[in-house]
């Protein structure tokens, strides 16, 4: 009877702290990436996404505070590509172009995830739209990441409706390029 006693204690201390911290992980979540002492890169890309989207893009500041989130999300998590893209597209935003410091950070997010089916066409054309910018082995990856989203036929029609709206001329013509070659294969 005691051992139940216990076990029976001993699950229901696990049941709160189980709780307790999922809790905490929400709020840290909800509270833009920290509820000290945890710290969610979730947390610091969703605070970070609205700053980049409509006017709040425009501001040097939001900008700024953008990529101090990717960075705290990259401290906590290095995987996270987004963090990594979101870093080179302010790059971008602040330099009128990709600079060398921005191509490293989209080689980065390439080195760590090949093909990423969650943000890989938003890479694609971020890319592309840069592709003076790209070394030869980082437009081999693109070219990579293409191809394996064009072998799921579901983004297809979004690759092609891509290379029609890409407005660097040089990469809606890679883009072409890729893309007539992928559709010219014969079926496997």
């Amino acid at each position: 009877m005691k051992a139940s006693v216990a076990r029976l204690v001993a699950l229901s201390v696990l049941a709160g702290a189980t709780a307790l911290a999922s809790a905490w992980a929400l709020v840290a979540l909800n509270a833009g990436g920290e509820a000290p002492p945890l710290r969610i890169a979730a947390g610091y890309d969703r605070k970070a996404e609205p700053l980049l989207r409509g006017a709040a893009l425009m501001r040097p500041a939001n900008r700024a505070q953008a990529a101090e989130l990717s960075r705290k999300a990259i401290a906590q998590f290095p995987y996270d590509t987004s963090a990594w893209l979101r870093l080179a597209y302010v790059d971008s935003l602040d330099h009128g172009g990709l600079t060398p410091a921005g191509a490293g950070f989209l080689k980065r997010s390439y080195d760590l995830v090949a093909i990423d089916p969650f943000v890989g066409l938003w890479r694609i054309r971020f890319a592309l739209e840069n592709s003076q910018a790209l070394s030869p082995e980082l437009r081999a990856s693109v070219r990579s990441e293409t191809s394996g989203l064009w072998r799921n036929g579901e983004n297809r029609e979004s690759l092609h409706d891509m290379a029609r709206s890409i407005a660097n001329p040089a990469g809606r013509l890679s883009l072409a390029l890729w893309l007539n070659r992928l559709d010219s294969q014969p079926a496997r």
